[in-house]
């Protein structure tokens, strides 16, 4: 049985609070759910669609390792955050309410991951009888951000934009400027981690200005 482990991702995940760093993101397969609103109202869309993409990705993964094709561990929630309108964020922007926000909540899922796994996984949970609203919506897709920019915040989500600035400023004075979503990787449970140990990934695709 093949075992994944991630390892040629480390260098995405593994970049230190205090400092901008530059990645090169690979295509990469994700299962996702997107909608709009506010992550904090419980019982909301985006806790809805959390609770989806973790159901389908372990009916999945446990569905490969009792085949004795492959075993994985599930990884960090990932999320791009845009304005309704359609336009890109930029750091200013995070001060308004996050119910103004458009978003996509990601799961990684390895290559070997397919549509028709998928479609028995949502099977499976509705032959157990699960309440999980937002399966019908859960898909899988691919994206290949490429050229990144990347710093790590540690502390509560509202505390953000401080950090956020700073990115921005390094791609400003770098000579880059933002292209596509703001991007965000929860390396933390809320649940199970003080809000000032919270550790954010905060990634930003960027391109060189044009002269």
């Amino acid at each position: 049985m093949e075992k994944i482990e991630w390892k040629e991702f480390k260098e995405l995940w593994g970049t230190p609070a205090g400092k901008v760093v530059t990645v090169a993101v690979p295509l990469l397969q994700y299962l996702v759910v997107e909608g709009t609103g506010s992550p904090e109202v419980a019982g909301g869309k985006f806790q809805q669609a959390i609770q989806a993409l973790y159901t389908a990705a372990y009916t999945m993964k446990f569905a490969a390792k009792n085949a004795g094709i492959a075993d994985w561990k599930v990884t960090p929630l990932e999320a791009l955050w845009w304005d309704p309108s359609g336009r890109d964020l930029s750091s200013e922007d995070f001060g308004a309410a996050p119910g103004t926000m458009a978003w996509k909540t990601l799961l990684m899922q390895p290559a070997l991951v397919t549509q028709g796994m998928l479609d028995a996984a949502r099977e499976e949970v509705v032959r157990k009888k699960k309440d999980v609203p937002a399966l019908r919506l859960v898909r899988l897709e691919t994206c290949e951000e490429g050229f990144c920019a990347q710093t790590l915040h540690v502390g509560p989500y509202a505390g953000e934009r401080a950090t956020l600035a700073t990115m921005h400023e390094w791609i400003k004075v770098n000579g880059y400027q933002g292209r596509g979503r703001h991007h965000e990787i929860y390396l933390s449970d809320p649940g199970r981690t003080a809000p000032e140990r919270l550790k954010t990934l905060l990634r930003q695709p960027i391109e060189k200005v044009r002269t």
